[in-house]
């Protein structure tokens, strides 16, 4: 895997969600929590006039996060690549339909517009002294396939650094994204991918790109985004760190998911990978006995390393050998014959409750 990092696009993707509106002072606090973890590229927004506060934040977050490249997107249109080049970004990330859908229902052009348009920008974009600059191939899975080939030729030829394959609507499967990614050539280019999650699988394809070959990928902080969003920015630091030997500071995810979580008035499930409340909660007998015995036996990394906190909890849904686990934690010695009398009045009584039993409860059920 030749991965070089994850881009971050929660103030540009991520501010697309419907009802969401960051403030500035949101806008910079997301870009400093995204520091501290350690993301490699924040793109900051959309060069576009109509946005006052860009040139702000593109001075303060390099004031606050010199280490991190800071990008803009912007449509492969003169007026705006100009504006781009105006603020200084440390990447531009230009972006054009390759998908005949796209280019003829949305724009209502044809190829030989979207061929000349790109050599434009690109041309435009090298000569004016954007030191790197990032194409973004909109609905590339849905393209005909040799069409995207002299689309990614034309961009090495025109001074592109990077491509960035984007699965528009979500529809690909992992397995795609890897056929997509081995059936190009990028001219030695590096290539990202941005994945939305209309059927879920916005971060396993993420994650799919990347092990095939990409060695960028897109994410959004909650994965934010249009309609069912894009990859988590959570999930891929999570997985690369904690399973494949990145060096994201995990720990610091759930601050900034919480900041973002508040921003976008949009709850965290208790049970969302990596930073849930309750990921690391275990109420049931088989996996307790198991957990009491080795934490290895029933979870994929220590719950310290993304500021978590094992929770077990001894209700009615937990056996016998639990039971006694338990009783052994709290100094309770019983015989077999007590234990076995217990055991049916405890469940009763976790039950009756609806909830799992305090220590305090189960010493008085015990005498």
């Amino acid at each position: 895997m030749n991965m070089k990092g994850i881009i971050d696009t929660t103030l540009r993707e991520g501010s697309q969600t419907v009802g969401v509106n960051f403030s500035f002072a949101q806008k910079l606090a997301i870009v400093r929590g995204l520091a501290l973890v350690g993301i490699e590229e924040i793109e900051l927004g959309i060069a576009t006039r109509f946005d006052g506060e860009l040139c702000r934040l593109m001075k303060e977050s390099r004031e606050i996060t010199p280490e991190v490249s800071l990008s803009l997107w912007s449509r492969c249109n003169l007026e705006d690549i100009k504006y781009a080049a105006q603020l200084n970004p440390d990447i531009i990330s230009l972006s054009i339909p390759v998908s005949d859908l796209h280019i003829e229902k949305k724009l209502g052009k044809n190829r030989p517009w979207i061929r000349q348009t790109l050599i434009d920008s690109l041309k435009y974009a090298s000569n004016i002294g954007f030191k790197k600059i990032s194409l973004g191939l909109e609905d590339a899975t849905r393209a005909d396939p040799c069409f995207l080939q002299e689309i990614i030729k034309i961009a090495s030829e025109k001074g592109a650094q990077r491509i960035r394959i984007a699965d528009t609507v979500g529809i690909a499967t992992p397995m795609e994204m890897i056929n997509t990614l081995q059936g190009i050539n990028a001219y030695g280019m590096e290539i990202g991918v941005h994945t939305h999650n209309d059927f879920g699988m916005a971060t396993a394809n993420a994650i799919s790109a990347l092990q095939a070959g990409a060695q960028w990928a897109d994410a959004t902080v909650l994965g934010l985004g249009e309609r069912a969003g894009n990859a988590r920015l959570e999930e891929l630091a999570g997985f690369f760190t904690l399973k494949a030997g990145w060096t994201y500071r995990t720990e610091k995810l759930r601050p900034l998911c919480s900041l973002v979580s508040e921003a976008a008035a949009k709850a965290i499930d208790q049970h969302h990978p990596i930073i849930g409340d309750n990921i690391f909660t275990c109420e049931t007998g088989m996996h307790l006995q198991g957990l009491n015995r080795e934490h290895s036996t029933y979870e994929p990394y220590n719950p310290k390393q993304v500021g978590a906190v094992r929770r077990l909890l001894y209700g009615a849904k937990i056996g016998r050998n639990s039971l006694s686990g338990r009783l052994n934690h709290l100094q309770i010695r019983l015989s077999p014959e007590k234990l076995e009398e217990l055991f049916p009045a405890f469940r009763e009584k976790a039950g009756r409750l609806g909830r799992p039993l305090f220590d305090k409860e189960i010493v008085e059920l015990c005498q």
